[in-house]
Formats: C-alpha cells, sequence, structure tokens
C-alpha cells in the first residue's frame, strides 16, 4: 500500500495498524507486547487504534517488535553512483588556489619601487 496518498493523521493511523499486525504476527497479546516496550497497555492501544502516542513510546514498541532495521532505512540516504563515491573518496584541497595579480610589476630592479595612485 502507498502512503503517498496519505494525509497525515491517516498515515499514523496507518503505522499504528501496521504495528498492530505485527504484534498479532508474533502471536503477542497486546500486554506482553506493552510490558516489553516499558509502556502502558492503554498507551499502546492508543498507538495501534489511531496511532495517537508520543515519538518514544512509538520507537519502544518498534524496538520491543524488533523493526529497529525497517525504521533506519525508513530516511536512508540515496545510493550514490560510482563517480559519486570517488569524489567523496578524493583527496580534499588543503589550500584555495592562488588568484593571478591584476597589477603590473616590474622584474627589473633598476626602476625601483612601484609607486601606485588610487
Amino acid at each position: 500500500m502507498s502512503l503517498n496518498l496519505f494525509s497525515e493523521s491517516e498515515m499514523i493511523a496507518e503505522l499504528g495498524l501496521r504495528l498492530k499486525a505485527y504484534r498479532l504476527k508474533r502471536n503477542m497479546l497486546q500486554k506482553e507486547l506493552a510490558d516489553n516496550a516499558g509502556i502502558s497497555v492503554s498507551a499502546l492501544k492508543k498507538l495501534e487504534n489511531n496511532g495517537k502516542v508520543t515519538l518514544e513510546n512509538f520507537m519502544k514498541v518498534v524496538f520491543a517488535l524488533r523493526l529497529e532495521r525497517e525504521m533506519m532505512n525508513l530516511f536512508a540516504p540515496p545510493a550514490l553512483s560510482i563517480a559519486q563515491v570517488e569524489a567523496l573518496n578524493a583527496p580534499g584541497r588543503q589550500r584555495a588556489t592562488k588568484r593571478s595579480s591584476k597589477k603590473s610589476t616590474l622584474s627589473s630592479s633598476k626602476q625601483g619601487p612601484l609607486n601606485h595612485e588610487s
């Protein structure tokens, strides 16, 4: 099921339903999961019914269900191309490039120091 057509509240509720499905797939009672997660049964019921729970309690349930790997993949950076990986491994610059001077210089010391007037 694609989540891109959901509103925020619908997506929150969907995540609660998905956690409930994982709990049932593992044949766990709500009390058992709540105890393992260190939250109250009423907080777990709120999460499963409408998703309305703190982020901390949500993550406690995720860890109790051993879904932390799925969470880490949620906002994973995009895969890099070979050229991008090589660019990351290239040595970084140590100094900025010296800019060429626009002032004219004399190579002969016979003419003395330059006087520049603004």
